[in-house]
C-alpha cells in the first residue's frame, strides 16, 4: 500500500503499539461523536484473539516521516450465514490527519490487499464504517469519501446517552423469569446465549473460540454488574454493563455502559429487555454513576432502538456501515 507524503506504513509491532493505537481509536471515535475510550489493555486482550486476521500481514501502523503514529489499518473477513463473505476495512486516523487523498489511498490499498483472498467466494463484498449525521442526511466527510469510492450505506448504528439516572421506571419481569447473581460457571453459557440471540441479525457469523476468549479476557468485564434473566435453566435475556474507570477520569464524568443487550428470540416482546435495562440503570446508580450510554442498531429486529429512547436514552451520534460489491 502506497500512501501520499508525508505518510508511510510500517509493520505492526504487537503490544508495543497498543498504547498509540488505543489513543488513535479514542480520538477517531470522539471526532465522530462517540466518546467511548479505548485502552491499551483492551487492545492486548482483543489482538491476542483476533479471528480471520493475520497480525503479520493484515495490520500495519501509519506513521509520518518523523515517526509519529497517526493511524493504523486492520483487515479481516467474516463468513455470513448465507455463505457469502464480507471483507472488512478498518483504518482509524487521528482527526487532524484526516485527508481525502490519504483516506482514498488507504481504502484502495486495503481493497487490493483483500481482493485475492476472495477468489471464488460467492457474493463477496467489502465493508467499512464511517460517522454519519443520520439516515436521510448528507454524509459526513469520511462517509462521502466512501461513497465516492463506490460504497453505499447498508445499516446505521446509533450511540445513545441517558444524561441522568433519575426516574428509572420499575418494570417487572414476566412470571417465571428471574434475575440471578452471576457465578463463574455461568459466564460462558451467558456469552454463548448472547451470541445465539443475534442469529437473525444481518451480519451474524458463527462464533469461534477466539471470539469467546476475547470476551472473557476483556479487562472491562465485570459480571457483578450484569443483569441476567433466567427461565428455569435457560438464559432468556441479558444486559452486561461495564464501567470504564479510565475513561471517566479522563472525560470528567461518571458514566456506565448498559451494553451487550439481548433477548432470546422466543422471549421477545414480553418486557424482559426493558426490565433488565431498568435494573442495570439502578445498579449503575448504586455504584456511583450519574449517566449511562449504549449503542444500538437502528433496524434491530426486536425494536431495541425504540425501547432505549422510551427508557430515557437520547441520540448522540450515528455510524453507518457501508458495503461495496467485491469485483
Amino acid at each position: 500500500m502506497e500512501l501520499p507524503a508525508p505518510y508511510a506504513l510500517r509493520p505492526y509491532r504487537g503490544q508495543a503499539d497498543h498504547p498509540a493505537m488505543a489513543s488513535i481509536l479514542t480520538e477517531y471515535r470522539l471526532h465522530g461523536g462517540n466518546p467511548e475510550m479505548s485502552t491499551a489493555e483492551q487492545f492486548d486482550a482483543n489482538y491476542a484473539n483476533l479471528t480471520n486476521c493475520d497480525v503479520a500481514k493484515d495490520i500495519a501502523v501509519i506513521e509520518t516521516t518523523d515517526g509519529e503514529a497517526v493511524g493504523y489499518v486492520r483487515t479481516s473477513w467474516e463468513e455470513l450465514q448465507d455463505g457469502s463473505r464480507d471483507y472488512v476495512l478498518f483504518a482509524p486516523i487521528r482527526p487532524r490527519h484526516l485527508d481525502e487523498f490519504l483516506f482514498a489511498a488507504i481504502v484502495t490499498g486495503q481493497e487490493d490487499h483483500m481482493r485475492p483472498m476472495a477468489d471464488g467466494t460467492p457474493n463477496a463484498r467489502f465493508r467499512a464504517y464511517a460517522p454519519h449525521p443520520r439516515p436521510g442526511l448528507e454524509a459526513t466527510q469520511q462517509a462521502a469519501w466512501l461513497e465516492a469510492a463506490g460504497y453505499g450505506a447498508v445499516r446505521f448504528i446509533a450511540s445513545l446517552q441517558r444524561p441522568d439516572l433519575e426516574n428509572i421506571p420499575d418494570l417487572p419481569l414476566p412470571d417465571g423469569v428471574e434475575i440471578r447473581p452471576v457465578t463463574p460457571e455461568m459466564i460462558r453459557p451467558i456469552l454463548e446465549a448472547h451470541h445465539e440471540n443475534f442469529r437473525d441479525d444481518w451480519d451474524f457469523t458463527e462464533a469461534t473460540e477466539e471470539d469467546f476468549q476475547r470476551m472473557l479476557s476483556d479487562p472491562l468485564l465485570d459480571p457483578s454488574l450484569w443483569k441476567i434473566a433466567w427461565a428455569g435453566d435457560d438464559v432468556v435475556g441479558q444486559v452486561k454493563s461495564f464501567i470504564n474507570v479510565e475513561e471517566n477520569a479522563e472525560m470528567g464524568y461518571l458514566r456506565g455502559y448498559t451494553e451487550y443487550i439481548s433477548t432470546h428470540a422466543q422471549w421477545r416482546n414480553k418486557g424482559i429487555a426493558g426490565s433488565l435495562l431498568a435494573a442495570s440503570l439502578r445498579e449503575l446508580k448504586a455504584r456511583g454513576m450519574t449517566e449511562a450510554a449504549l449503542g444500538a442498531d437502528t433496524d434491530n429486529p426486536g425494536g431495541a432502538f425504540q425501547l432505549y429512547t422510551k427508557m430515557g436514552f437520547e441520540l448522540r451520534s450515528y455510524e453507518a456501515a457501508y458495503a461495496k460489491p467485491l469485483t
